[in-house]
């Protein structure tokens, strides 16, 4: 009896709400209506390797299925997070005078040839020809396209700034294509390119990118740092990364608690200590070549005596000359035995160094060829807190080779002599000291080091692409034609999705931030008629509440229980969760979850709507 006027009193009370409702209509959203596939089946490896969480979990809960190797198909509740991802990138992108358009996906080699990236990009290209033998490639990324696209359209600097960007598909032949959507050969990315008259204002608008970047970082509702970071292929002067923290992460980020300097562990500059570490002062060199180079005395010591560890690379140099052979410098880099050579730092120092494990590996490096110059970088782990040695160059005259060195120069060319440099060529670890710090305040303050996912990178490039394609424009003064000065930005959209399951999950399953969650509020109900129908009225109510026509959904399903229903909303990740279920019909009350923190909330009806309407996102204000 009390059950029953517990229904007639909530059809009474809730008729007036669903008069006035803003949102209500015959169509409600229905899990029972939507390809949502989740499966209890615990994924945990593809290929021979283990998946990581969000590989997992982005199978488990129905967002998406492999094609093949590195390529997903995504389904309709993750096609709703990338929709929403996307959507705040296009808002804060839009507050910032950037125009949307979309530039083709096969592209043809010509413009490549002509900044040079069609030989250097490496295999990770997908080439194919055409039926007439003509090069195209599947774009990896835009630059040579939109920059030759901007040379045909614009000619005075009165045309200038332009700001345009896209959301497409990408595709990079990964070696080892693996971790679901976080390294994969085809998906789904942001680029912004942007066009400026000065390289003044083209570094004011680097600036404003990465401030909309970071309100964009802020919105998805994740923890995010900033890192300053090597322009690799891309090239350019300046550069930035954005990443999502999480353990799973293939980058290290080191950065500083007192004054917030954060950088890639491949770029970052530390300040060594000057107590060696015991790895430092106990290694030994094993190999006759190193020992050979030590004993030269060309390595400064310590107040402690710290053996270096050698690594050693080839650096090809072509010929002016066709007719003439290209130079073939060994170099050996040094650094204390606690320290791993930075190969980025090598290659940006002296041109592209090509590192071996041993002096044995050098002979596959080299080829046909041989061996003309030797080099010692010297690195500053073997010199902490002195200023670095003056680079010289050491006669070899006389001085007989070890065994291991003679097959590789053993000719006429051999020029004789050491060239040794000093100078900053190790990767920084956790404890080094932070370079901004020890330069402002001169205190040494130690870094620590945190793992993260890559997700967005920002290119300052100047004229890198502007002068081999033409893209000039007519100064104020009439007469002078001048490179464009460009800048390009990159956010991975399903790289970003990926991250976020990574830094938002526990045991049970995803907890999207509401700003990207396929649905903000999933309404799950018993089987009971009672709770059917208040089901279908607290749609229309929350709904109401929340102001948005299309973030809540009616898990109707009836060959489910509740249970199965609410591990299943668990598993998916909705940050609410409203269950109409036996209780209701005891007490008329409405359950409410929130996925994140776990919190319960026991709410008479007449509560419901002011309790969500509490809790509207900002943004949709």
């Amino acid at each position: 009896m009390q059950a029953g006027l517990t229904l007639r009193a909530f059809s009474a009370a809730s008729a007036g709400t669903k008069a006035s409702a803003r949102y209500v209509s015959t169509f409600r959203h229905r899990v029972s209506k939507t390809l949502v596939p989740t499966s209890k089946q615990k994924f945990a490896h593809v290929a021979g390797q283990e998946m990581v969480p969000s590989q997992q979990l982005l199978l488990r809960s129905g967002m998406m299925r492999q094609s093949s190797s590195g390529i997903y198909s995504i389904l309709p509740y993750g096609q709703r997070i990338l929709n929403k991802i996307e959507a705040i990138i296009d808002d804060e992108l839009e507050n910032i005078g950037c125009q949307k358009l979309s530039l083709p996906n096969l592209l043809t080699s010509d413009n490549w040839k002509k900044t040079g990236r069609w030989e250097t990009a490496g295999q990770e290209i997908f080439k194919l020809k055409d039926r007439r033998g003509s090069d195209f490639l599947l774009a990896p990324t835009h630059e040579e396209e939109v920059t030759s696209l901007i040379a045909k359209e614009v000619q005075s600097y009165r045309q200038l700034p332009i700001r345009v960007y896209q959301v497409g598909r990408k595709f990079r032949d990964e070696m080892r294509a693996r971790s679901g959507l976080l390294r994969g050969k085809e998906f789904v990315m942001k680029d912004l390119y942007t066009f400026d008259v000065t390289e003044r204002e083209a570094y004011n608008t680097y600036d404003e990118v990465v401030l909309a970047y970071r309100r964009i970082m802020k919105r998805l509702g994740v923890p995010y740092a900033v890192a300053e970071a090597d322009t690799g292929n891309i090239g350019g002067s300046h550069s930035h990364e954005f990443h999502i923290l999480s353990r799973v992460g293939e980058d290290s980020l080191l950065s500083c608690g007192s004054c917030g300097y954060t950088s890639n562990e491949e770029r970052a500059i530390g300040v060594i200590p000057t107590t060696p570490s015991k790895i430092a002062t106990k290694f030994r060199n094993s190999e006759e070549v190193p020992k050979w180079i030590e004993s030269l005395d060309v390595v400064p010591r310590s107040a402690v005596r710290v053996n270096p560890k050698f690594q050693f690379g080839i650096l090809k140099v072509p010929a002016a000359d066709e007719s003439q052979d290209e130079s073939c410098t060994l170099v050996a880099v040094a650094t204390s035995g606690d320290r791993d050579v930075n190969e980025i730092k090598v290659s940006k120092a002296f041109g592209n160094v090509d590192l071996a494990d041993s002096v044995q590996d050098i002979q596959t490096l080299l080829g046909e060829s041989k061996v003309t110059d030797l080099m010692l970088c010297v690195d500053q782990s073997l010199y902490p807190g002195q200023e670095p040695p003056r680079p010289k160059d050491v006669s070899l005259e006389g001085s007989s080779l070890p065994e291991g060195l003679s097959s590789l120069v053993g000719h006429s060319n051999w020029k004789k002599s050491l060239k040794v440099v000093y100078g900053d060529y190790h990767n920084c670890k956790p404890g080094d000291g932070c370079p901004h710090c020890q330069k402002n305040k001169g205190t040494m303050e130690p870094m620590e080091v945190s793992r993260a996912i890559e997700v967005g990178h920002t290119f300052m490039l100047g004229t890198k692409y502007s002068v081999p394609l033409n893209a000039t424009f007519v100064a104020e003064n009439g007469q002078e034609e001048e490179p464009m000065q460009m800048g390009c930005y990159g956010l991975g959209i399903t790289r970003l999705m990926a991250s976020i399951v990574e830094a938002s999950h526990d045991h049970k399953g995803i907890v999207w931030p509401e700003s990207v969650a396929p649905y903000r509020v999933v309404i799950v109900t018993s089987e009971d008629e009672g709770c059917v129908e208040a089901a279908e009225n607290v749609y229309d109510v929350v709904q109401k509440a929340l102001n948005a026509k299309a973030d809540v959904i009616l898990d109707d399903r009836t060959e489910t229980t509740l249970g199965f229903k609410m591990k299943d909303a668990e598993l998916i990740g909705y940050p609410w969760m409203v269950v109409v279920g036996k209780g209701f019909l005891r007490t008329g009350n409405i359950e409410v979850q929130h996925r994140k923190t776990g919190e319960k909330w026991s709410l008479e009806w007449p509560k419901l709507e002011g309790f969500f309407q509490e809790r509207r996102l900002l943004d949709q204000e």
